[in-house]
């Protein structure tokens, strides 16, 4: 749980939980944002140029998962994301709001994707999920694109779709 400190100003309804917070919440976070703490998104954690896409497409491994389209890169330094949602996807309102909870899941959990360039493309199952949802699916469909990696690094073959 997080304290609320005085300096932070807070809308009546919070004023009325004594000051306690769950962390699970959004607003927590937002607390947690402007009280000075750690939960930034750096822009160390994204991939921005077009030639670092392209690279974890071509180098990449390829996962297919329900929610996500997931293009993996290992690269042993600190875990970046890109996200790409196409116009047919839906209009804008409802791909930027995919595009943030998959940011907001991604840097929930950052340390889970420590070493890969990530490319995730989600799929129409995302419309209308939660952040917790999205959050969930992303990690389990990574761990998942993760063992087939390593599992295609020891020799064997394996099948990497959903």
């Amino acid at each position: 749980s997080l304290v609320v400190h005085h300096e932070v100003s807070l809308p009546a309804h919070a004023r009325k939980m004594k000051g306690v917070l769950h962390l699970g919440s959004v607003f927590a976070i937002v607390l947690r944002m402007r009280a000075g703490g750690t939960a930034r998104f750096p822009s160390t954690a994204r991939l921005k140029r077009r030639t670092d896409f392209k690279r974890v497409y071509s180098e990449g491994r390829r996962r297919v998962g329900r929610y996500f389209t997931l293009f993996v890169l290992p690269t042993g330094n600190e875990g970046r994301i890109g996200i790409v949602v196409s116009r047919r996807f839906g209009k804008a309102v409802i791909r930027n709001r995919v595009k943030r909870q998959v940011r907001e899941a991604f840097r929930l959990n950052r340390p889970r994707f420590y070493g890969y360039d990530i490319v995730v493309v989600p799929r129409e199952e995302c419309k209308g999920k939660t952040t917790e949802a999205i959050a969930h699916a992303l990690v389990s469909e990574m761990e998942a694109a993760v063992a087939s990696i390593e599992v295609r690094k020891d020799g064997k073959e394996s099948d990497i779709s959903d």
